[in-house]
């Protein structure tokens, strides 16, 4: 589990996963470093022991302090949970960003500062996501939904607010529509994956699953949970750890709580999720909603990928995008030129006028 943070050479703070603790000893390990320590317990609360990274260990001793100023914020949930978060910016409604799968909250980074400029903007990392702890398996959408409305509670979060979700994050940005319908004031979708996408696109492109080849089946979260927090005090005695297990490239890292929660995710999104999605679908009324779509299929896309199969993704996901357009009887859809999935990366203005837009016409029609 999460046992709090490390700052590394360069400032930037790095999650620490508990190995072992109790009273007289504890170990942990730093994933993205390659580093564990492992210690006993002293006099005056001290901890001395082992850092080892690399291969090279060397004697390390804790003592305790006052906490750190660090440069992020943090709330804790009714569960106890801490996770992270960052807000800038005032005004209302709020504009609470949410990123896709396997992202974080720099994947914002181009549209945060001048979001905060319109209204304040907020955005949080997910469970077992940057220095957040991790939540309930499994991480289908209706969890997510929970953990949105747990941090707007937490951070005392003045609702309605504006909504805006990347990819898989139309999930959870929809499914809180449909759950909290007074607590939301406008929707952007940003590229957003749609209901049961899988075997839409399966149906149009038969070797679909061949043609992706990071496609994640149930067993994944499993196999990769457990392999990986059993590779966690082998990782710091290696000096080349990348290469120490095939698992790390196939889990997509070396943070079992990040793996789990990330493969988690997707894993239940295509039949758990979808299926949560449809059994609380609603029309949205007039609320303001614009949906954006990739105007370039073909940056990012697996070389693998022919035309005709491409031809058959965007007729899949125009159909898609349409769909969630229809929900309110204000939607708008808008494609996007010269933009790949990540819009807000490649087009970053056309992200930031879409939310102005519909903060804009928010606060001109307050919702009842």
């Amino acid at each position: 589990g999460f046992g709090g943070f490390l700052r590394d050479e360069k400032g930037d703070l790095q999650p620490i996963r508990t190995i072992g603790l109790s009273d007289t000893a504890m170990a942990f390990a730093v994933p993205a470093l390659n580093a564990a320590f492992t210690a006993e317990k002293g006099e005056g609360g001290t901890w001395a022991g082992k850092w080892t990274t690399g291969g090279k260990t060397t004697d390390l001793v804790i003592k305790p302090t006052a906490p750190a100023d660090v440069s992020t914020s943090f709330v804790k949930f009714d569960d106890g949970r801490w996770t992270q978060f960052r807000c800038l910016g005032t005004g209302s409604p709020t504009i609470l960003l949410d990123y896709g799968a396997g992202g974080s909250m720099n994947s914002w980074t181009d549209v945060f500062e001048p979001l905060s400029k319109i209204s304040q903007t907020c955005m949080f990392e997910r469970a077992a996501r940057g220095l957040s702890d991790p939540g309930p398996l499994p991480r289908d959408v209706n969890n997510a939904v929970a953990d949105i409305d747990a941090f707007l509670r937490a951070a005392k979060i003045t609702t309605p607010i504006v909504l805006a979700g990347h990819s898989m994050a139309s999930y959870h940005v929809r499914q809180f529509a449909n759950l909290h319908p007074d607590k939301v004031a406008g929707l952007v979708l940003v590229d957003p994956s749609g209901d049961g996408q899988g075997a839409r696109f399966a149906e149009l492109i038969p070797n679909f699953k061949e043609l992706v080849p990071d496609n994640v089946e149930e067993p994944m979260v499993a196999t990769c949970a457990t392999g990986l927090r059993n590779l966690l005090p082998s990782l710091a005695r290696s000096s080349t750890p990348d290469d120490l297990d095939p698992l790390i490239g196939k889990c997509g890292g070396k943070d079992p709580d990040r793996a789990e929660a990330t493969l988690s995710e997707i894993v239940s999104m295509e039949v758990v999720s979808t299926n949560e999605l449809i059994a609380a679908r609603r029309s949205y009324g007039d609320m303001p909603l614009i949906v954006l779509t990739r105007g370039d299929y073909k940056k990012d896309m697996p070389p693998t990928f022919t035309a005709e199969a491409t031809a058959a993704l965007k007729k899949v996901w125009t159909t898609m995008h349409t769909e969630m357009t229809a929900l309110s009887t204000a939607g708008r859809h808008r494609v996007v030129p010269d933009a790949g999935h990540s819009i807000q990366r490649d087009q970053p203005q056309a992200v930031i006028d879409a939310v102005n837009e519909v903060v804009t016409a928010a606060r001109a029609h307050p919702a009842p």
